[in-house]
């Protein structure tokens, strides 16, 4: 769920090269479908190099077995009901090892338990940054949030997705709870029917539409509903807390008060009850005996806010109204004053300050009385052009499209126009529509140097060099003596490759003015991608000469010593000049990045704080400081300093963007949805923003938020490849045949010849559909492009579902002769060894990967499987260990060494690893079948069943599920 931290420039680039919009490389296609959030290739696990083994040996070694004793010893407190007690052992885990996963997460169910969500908010937060499954935390989270009345930000965080049946049923039934908090009752509803759909025995869920039967004073429908629940299951104090508040709304206080007492029964410490029983008693005049009630509850959560509540009530009514007024306050609003209703009288005075404003400079002044001048004069065209061009300076260009596109529609030929809006879609970073727009200009002024320069300008950013070149050729005949058109001239030579050209332009420059520094700066960098880098050199220097305080020289040649070994030179030179510029933000960031090549972390953070400390509102320096903090491994200073920047910079989409990666790296995925959200109100380059915030909603699995998104991504950039592979991911999880092929039509129709995209994405579908025959032919068609290890994997699949295992078998084999570097397929051939019965074959085989790969963990996880498997329980054990030892924070891996340590009668040795492992692969039913078993064998049936239940109504299968249902059905006639 992190986003990639790297935020940076190349340290050495000569000149700044436009984006591209030609399209992608069949290989660069690859990367894309992966990172689109491709499905693991091999049938064995996969597993990512650990960053830093040796740190992570070090750190489950310092874990105190005292902390996975204490942790039992809870769950089985907490399995019991005796939720202090098994607070008590946490606190004993946590203060033994204070990372230790899921004690956090059982302290945030005890907390939950007891009502207080901001705590558990607390332990869930401290989990969720440290890597725990989202599937874990989420339903927890909703409980939180719920507790604590976030009940808007749970509707818009937590989502229906693609999950397990019973956490989307939880999820539903949490849903319906915020809903029914906000008064939306017919959502409400329709959430609690949605989680029974999913889990007929969520009695939670027959309790919300109880309440909401009851809201509408439908209470025998209430009544029923609650009944139900009670059928189900009879132990749960909730049913008979509904059911009392059911008998007050009728008025039967007595029937109310011995229902609330059946709760009270089955937990005497349930805050939830005793408010309910408070209140009775409140309404019973009682105030003694619910004073009782409520210090039970404040001594136990002494800012818990529903029973201060209460206690204010009790107060006032023993006449302490001191007290009770002091529980309660009140937030005034206050609404600043409306415009002086003179401009509104007479409109021409906003027309005329927005005018004069502009004369003057004061660009959001003017445009503010441009805007208000519009409202009461729709029509004024030559207004529309002047805010237009406004907005445009003001790096508004959404807006000024907007403005400008209705011009358009009135004045359909004005070249003046015409251009504002090519130059407005070129901001936002639409090209092809930019060009559209400059291109009839130069139609309506063939003669303007001016109209062909802004068309070479869209040219250059569409990557096309040539005809940028074409232009300002055409440009340079009109107006010869032009300096934009040389200078544009010497960048689209050098993009395009033809560095001499740029050059021979260069030197023509400097006839005139051959001390230009401006001039002989182009002329060393030209000299430079020329490959003469001796030459380039001379010329930097001959700069230095004549003015010692340019600065892009200075950097072109600490930047060449740098390239030529002489880095110390290089910082010698900065610090030199830092002597007589000590407020140069430039400098301090170039020794940054000297010191960041070297990585030497401390040195290069020391430099980029410098240049923060002189200018702050630049955000290119808070990329720079937040690559220091990051390298250091501070994303808690990183983030700081980012939303310090934003505060002074409100509208800074791209600040917004790296908000929102540094908090998916912090492992807090709802802050960075709201700051992916706020990019993209203000990111001119909106496709891409909302494709943005679509993957950060898709890691989530919020798949209905991210679906629309990535809708409106195409919308507003209909070649947005990316959004449609992402759709065309979700529509093969869903086996949405129509929806899938459409989009894949629309990839192939978008993607060069030469790439094997729309072919791997028709056979990816066709394999979800068991379309076998289909598939296999259009992996056919994609490797016919090239070799490919994604077409590799789908054609050997494809076989399989035939049923050919022999020809499965051949595919990963003949792969593996040529690509034998390719672990991803070569462990998915020891699988399918294994699967085919080759037993023999597979161990031959993974003995070979171990000795070409001796320290890689998932090569040792795997070997660990099949010796298991062949009966060498001992080289499997070793295995196992070895590759914990090599990443210990790995769920497969802890999962295969505790499976291992289960079968051979070590359940002790396997519960901590099963328990940890659980933690960060919440909804993997192999994990929870290898934990029920484990505790089983010591001796706790009782949470053994209910996990192997868990397990067993997962949608996903596993390799034992036949052998878990038998034991279930073993279990449950015990």
């Amino acid at each position: 769920m992190h986003a990639p931290t790297a935020l940076e420039r190349h340290r050495m680039q000569k000149t700044e090269v436009p984006h591209s919009h030609n399209r992608d490389s069949g290989a660069r296609w690859m990367k894309r479908l992966r990172t689109m959030g491709y499905t693991a290739l091999c049938s064995g696990v996969i597993l990512a190099a650990a960053s830093n083994p040796a740190a992570a040996v070090a750190q489950t070694t310092l874990q105190p077995r005292q902390a996975e004793q204490s942790y039992e010893k809870a769950r089985i407190k907490f399995h019991s009901g005796e939720t202090a007690a098994a607070a008590i052992h946490l606190k004993n885990a946590l203060q033994a090892y204070p990372g230790h996963l899921p004690s956090r997460i059982l302290m945030a169910e005890i907390l939950i338990s007891n009502g207080d969500g901001a705590g558990a908010e607390i332990e869930l937060n401290y989990a969720q940054e440290r890597g725990a499954d989202e599937d874990r935390l989420v339903v927890l989270f909703g409980h939180a949030y719920i507790l604590q009345g976030k009940n808007d930000y749970l509707l818009d965080v937590i989502r229906n997705g693609n999950r397990d049946n019973s956490v989307e049923a939880d999820i539903s039934y949490l849903r319906g709870r915020a809903y029914f908090a906000n008064k939306k009752l017919a959502n409400a509803k329709q959430n609690f029917e949605a989680a029974l759909a999913r889990n007929p025995y969520l009695y939670q869920a027959q309790l919300g539409l109880a309440q909401v039967a009851a809201v509408h004073k439908n209470f025998a429908e209430a009544m029923q509903y609650v009944d139900a629940a009670l059928a189900l299951d009879a132990s749960h104090a909730n049913s008979w807390i509904l059911k009392a508040k059911i008998y007050k709304l009728r008025g039967f206080r007595d029937e109310a008060m011995s229902a609330i007492n059946e709760a009270m029964a089955l937990d005497n410490k349930n805050v939830l009850i005793r408010l309910t029983r408070a209140a009775l008693l409140i309404d019973a005049k009682n105030f003694d005996d619910a004073e009782k009630d409520v210090n039970f509850i404040l001594d136990l959560i002494p800012r818990e806010p529903r029973a201060k509540y209460l206690k204010a009530i009790i107060n006032a009514a023993q006449g302490d109204y001191a007290t009770s007024s002091s529980t309660m306050t009140e937030v005034i609003n206050i609404l600043r004053a409306v415009p002086p209703e003179v401009m509104e009288a007479n409109p021409t005075y906003y027309y005329l300050s927005g005018l004069t404003n502009f004369q003057f400079g004061n660009i959001d002044e003017a445009r503010d009385n441009l805007h208000k001048y519009l409202k009461i004069e729709r029509n004024d065209i030559g207004a529309k052009r002047l805010l237009g061009a406004l907005e445009l300076k003001a790096g508004k260009p959404l807006a000024a499209n907007a403005v400008l596109a209705d011009a358009n529609r009135d004045q359909p030929n004005n070249p003046t126009i015409l251009t504002l809006l090519g130059m407005a879609y070129l901001q936002i970073g639409n090209v092809e529509r930019a060009n559209i727009y400059l291109e009839r200009v130069t139609k309506l002024l063939p003669d303007s140097s001016e109209s062909l320069t802004n068309l070479a300008r869209g040219k250059m950013a569409a990557g096309s060099f040539d005809d940028a070149i074409n232009n300002l050729l055409k440009a340079e005949e009109h107006n010869f003596s032009s300096r934009d058109v040389k200078l544009l001239l010497i960048k689209a030579y050098q993009q395009s490759g033809n560095t001499a050209k740029a050059v021979e332009i260069a030197e023509k420059l400097l006839e005139k003015e051959p001390d230009n520094t401006y001039f002989l700066n182009l002329y060393g960098t030209a000299m430079g991608l020329a490959g003469n880098h001796k030459k380039a050199r001379e010329i930097y220097e001959r700069v230095q000469s004549l003015n010692k305080d340019d600065l892009t020289s200075l950097l072109h040649l600490a930047r060449m010593d740098v390239v030529e070994g002489q880095t110390t030179q290089a910082i010698s030179s900065l610090k030199t000049k830092l002597e007589d510029l000590p407020d140069s933000p430039v400098l301090m960031l170039e020794l940054g990045n000297i010191y960041k090549g070297l990585q030497d972390s401390k040195n290069a953070l020391f430099w980029y704080k410098k240049a923060h400390s002189v200018n702050s509102k630049d955000f290119l320096v808070l990329q720079h400081l937040v690559q220091g903090y990051l390298m250091n491994q501070d994303v808690k200073s990183s983030l700081a300093a980012t939303t310090e920047y934003i505060d002074s910079n409100p509208e800074s989409a791209e600040a917004y963007q790296l908000q929102g990666k540094l908090y998916q790296q912090a492992g807090k995925p709802a802050d960075a949805i709201e700051s992916l959200k706020r990019a993209v109100d203000y990111d001119t380059n909106r496709g891409e923003a909302l494709l943005t915030l679509a993957k950060a909603q898709l890691r989530i699995n919020d798949r209905a938020s991210a679906t629309k998104n990535l809708q409106k991504a195409i919308v507003w950039d209909e070649n947005l490849i990316d959004a449609y592979i992402a759709l065309i991911r979700m529509a093969i999880e869903d086996k949405n045949k129509a929806s899938g092929f459409a989009m894949i039509a629309q990839v192939r129709k978008l993607s060069e010849k030469t790439s094997p995209a729309a072919d791997i994405l028709s056979g990816d579908l066709h394999l979800a559909l068991k379309n076998y025959t289909q598939a296999r032919e259009a992996y056919h068609a994609a490797l016919r492009i090239g070799d490919n290890p994604v077409a590799i994997m789908g054609l050997y699949k494809a076989h399989a579902g035939l049923g050919d295992d022999k020809e499965a078998i051949r595919v990963l084999e003949d792969w593996y002769q040529k690509y034998p570097e390719d672990i991803r397929s070569a462990l998915s051939l020891g699988a399918a060894y294994r699967r085919a019965g080759q037993i023999d074959t597979a161990v031959v085989f993974h003995e070979k990967l171990v000795q070409d790969n001796p320290d890689m963990p998932v090569v040792l996880n795997n070997a660990a499987n099949i010796h298991f498997l062949a009966g060498t329980k001992d080289k499997a054990l070793e295995y196992a260990r070895k590759a914990h030892e090599l990443m210990p924070d790995n769920a497969n891996i802890m999962d295969t060494l505790a499976w291992i340590e289960t079968r051979l009668d070590n359940p002790e040795a396997a519960l901590p690893l099963l328990r940890k492992a659980m933690v960060l692969h919440f909804s993997d039913p192999e994990i929870k079948y290898h934990l029920a078993i484990t505790l089983d064998k010591l001796n706790r049936r009782s949470e053994a069943r209910k996990l192997l239940t868990e397990a067993l109504a997962s949608r996903k299968n596993f390799a034992d599920k036949d052998e878990a249902q038998a034991i279930l059905a073993n279990w449950r006639k015990k």
